[in-house]
């Protein structure tokens, strides 16, 4: 796996609280994991949104539909 080193500047008290939870040798795995899940609670909020708006969309245009579909069909 290729990794690329970053320097992070963390709160004084959140580093002391990553300090007393997580030993020194599991840091990284532990914040990257906590920046997946992150990323991908971030991700599924806006795709949540998004289909929220689509779902929206498509009962205006069935809506719209509506009165078309029943033209002529008496």
């Amino acid at each position: 796996m290729n990794v690329i080193r970053i320097n992070v500047s963390l709160p004084q008290a959140t580093y002391k609280e990553l300090t007393e939870e997580v030993e020194s040798r599991g840091r990284s795995h532990f914040i990257c994991e906590a920046i997946n899940n992150a990323i991908a609670e971030r991700r599924n909020r806006r795709l949540a949104v998004e289909y929220l708006e689509a779902g929206q969309e498509i009962k205006r245009i069935n809506a719209d539909l509506d009165g078309t579909i029943a033209d002529g069909i008496d």
